[in-house]
Order: structure tokens, then C-alpha cells, then sequence
């Protein structure tokens, strides 16, 4: 399985999913199971930047509170909130005089200050749960480079790339959300397997790291031995844990394919239940068909009547005609001339 995906922090299914789910949303702020954890700043997290920073809010906040307050407290609220803020600073400008407007400008830059930094400063509750929790989840920083497969025979990161993609393939599979798999299976099994070879994963490429420092630039037949013996224990444990990878791997390329056929069924039960509707289809076009049959026939019979009718018309004419014709001449011209 090549697939070029970055590595998600992998956090022991033990914790609650509260705290998982913080955990799990990205490796930016968290801290590498194999390091020591970085000691917390002081003030409750609280950076000298972040100070600084909100000594410059602060101070707009209570110069042009309109122009700030919708950025940190919402849109319509802080507008509303900002517009009547400096409104009653306007307001005490034009009744007490500049000094009054000043005191009052520096007095809610101190207030605004401390609120910012006792209640927008400092560690979050991601921040808190990543030191609380520190060594219970795994980042890409755990697994090394590929410096080490001339010890591991492999790239413990790339190895732990692929079990979380096929982990990830079964979990958001159809059949899986379907309910056709194990899903409580699934659930909590995988979860603790990946978890499982994130930890055998971590402790390997701690040994190698050790390894490949304690021998440093050093040579000689005992430490080539001594070498050769330590690589031989570290490629025995990484084949055996290539072994559950790949039928991690195995287990996600099976669900693959039943996914692909449940698509297939799903789709020949589609299209079985249209078959009634396509039989009605096919019913009704005959009937068109018929129908234009009968109706092209009534129109051939029209134009038929209306031959009839003229004919029997022309037949008329030509009985007047004909009638016209035999009267004798002297009758017409004697009625003429009596006319």
C-alpha cells in the first residue's frame, strides 16, 4: 500500500474521547513521547509575548472600543457592545473635559488588559491535556527517519504510516458503517492495535537511536560484532511487527474489495426495484405507440370524409350541371325572354 499520507498523532484508546478527539486533531502543539516534556512557562502558561500583545489590545479596546470589540467577542455583539462603549466615552469627554475622558481611557486599558490576560492567555485545554497526557500519545518525531533502516531493516515512520492507513480504511469503510463488519470489533480493536505498534514501533527506534549513538564513529571486530548482534535483535522484533502491519493491510484490502461488492449489490438492488417501474415504462410506450396508431388512423379518417364530402359535393355540381345542360334551348330562351 503506497500511499503518501501524513502521520496523525496516535493516542491510546484508553483516554476519554474528550480527550482523544483533542488529541487527535493535529500533532501543532503536542509533544514527542520520546522527549523529556518542555517545561511550562510561567503565569499559568502565559509567554511574555502574549503580555505584550495584550497590553496593545487592551489599549485599543479602550481608545476605539468600536473598532475591536466584534473581532473578540462576536460581530453583532461586539458592535452593540463597542458602539455604546464609545458612546459613553464621547459622552464623558464633552461633560467632564479631557482629563476625565483620559482617566477613564486609562483606567478600562488596565481592566481590559488583566481581563485579556487571566482569561485569553496562557495554556488552552488542548495545551493542557498534550502535557497532562504526555507519553499516552505518539507524533511522526517518534519514529525516526529513514537514517535508521540500516538498523531496523525498514522506516519505522513508513511503517507506522501504513497501519494507521489501513486502520483508517477499515474504520471509514461502508460495510464497516453499515454495520456488516465486527463494528464493535472494529471500534475498540483496531484502535488499540494501532496504538499497540505505535508503542513497539517508538521503542524500537529509541534502541536504534542508542544503538547507532553508542557506536558512534568507533570501529574494530568487537564492536562490528557487538553491532551486527544488536541489528540482528532489532530486525527479529521489526519483522515480527511487519507481520501485524501487513495483516493490517490484508484486513483493509478485504474490506476494500467487500466494499466494492457491496456497492455492486447495493446497485443490482437498485436498479431490480426499478424494474417494476420499467415494466410499467415499457407498457405505457406500447400504449403511446397504439395510441399514435389510433390517432393517425381517425386523422386518415377524417381526410377520407372530407374527401367524401367533396366528391359528393362535385357530384351535386355536376347533376346541376348535367341537368342544366338537357333543358331544351327554347325553354331557357323562351324564360329569358318572358323574363
Amino acid at each position: 500500500m503506497a500511499q503518501d499520507i501524513a502521520l496523525r498523532p496516535v493516542v491510546d484508546p484508553a483516554l476519554e474521547d474528550s480527550e482523544r478527539a483533542l488529541l487527535e486533531k493535529s500533532a501543532d502543539g503536542l509533544f514527542p513521547a520520546t522527549l523529556p516534556l518542555p517545561e511550562e512557562p510561567g503565569l499559568g502558561g502565559r509567554t511574555r509575548a502574549e503580555i505584550w500583545t495584550a497590553l496593545a489590545v487592551s489599549a485599543v479596546c479602550a481608545l476605539l472600543p468600536v473598532t475591536i470589540l466584534w473581532a473578540l467577542i462576536g460581530v453583532w455583539p461586539g458592535l452593540a457592545v463597542g458602539l455604546a462603549a464609545q458612546a459613553g466615552l464621547i459622552w464623558v469627554g464633552v461633560q467632564f473635559g479631557f482629563e476625565a475622558f483620559i482617566l477613564t481611557v486609562v483606567g478600562v486599558h488596565l481592566l481590559a488588559w488583566l481581563l485579556i490576560v487571566l482569561l485569553g492567555c496562557g495554556t488552552d485545554e488542548r495545551q493542557r491535556v498534550a502535557r497532562l497526557r504526555h507519553g499516552r500519545y505518539y507524533l511522526a518525531e517518534d519514529f525516526g527517519d529513514d537514517s535508521l533502516r540500516e538498523l531496523l531493516g525498514h522506516s519505522p515512520l513508513r511503517r507506522m504510516e501504513r497501519a494507521q492507513a489501513a486502520v483508517t480504511a477499515v474504520l471509514q469503510s461502508q460495510v464497516d458503517r453499515d454495520g456488516l463488519l465486527d463494528d464493535i470489533a472494529n471500534d475498540v480493536t483496531l484502535p488499540a492495535q494501532q496504538y499497540e505498534i505505535a508503542q513497539r514501533l517508538a521503542e524500537l527506534t529509541r534502541l536504534a537511536r542508542k544503538v547507532r549513538t553508542a557506536a558512534g564513529d568507533a570501529s574494530g571486530s568487537r564492536v562490528e560484532e557487538m553491532l551486527r548482534t544488536q541489528r540482528q535483535a532489532l530486525r527479529l522484533s521489526s519483522s515480527a511487527l511487519e507481520e501485524r502491519v501487513e495483516a493490517l493491510e490484508r484486513y483493509a484490502e478485504n474490506t476494500r474489495a467487500a466494499d466494492a461488492a457491496y456497492r455492486e449489490w447495493e446497485a443490482v438492488r437498485e436498479l431490480e426495484q426499478l424494474g417494476e417501474d420499467m415494466h410499467e415504462l415499457v407498457v405505457n410506450t406500447v400504449r403511446d405507440e397504439l395510441a399514435v396508431a389510433e390517432i393517425e388512423g381517425l386523422a386518415d379518417r377524417s381526410r377520407l370524409q372530407d374527401l367524401h364530402r367533396m366528391l359528393d359535393e362535385a357530384r351535386e355540381a355536376g347533376l346541376l350541371v348535367t341537368r342544366f345542360a338537357d333543358e331544351p334551348a327554347d325553354r331557357r330562351s323562351g324564360g329569358s325572354g318572358r323574363a
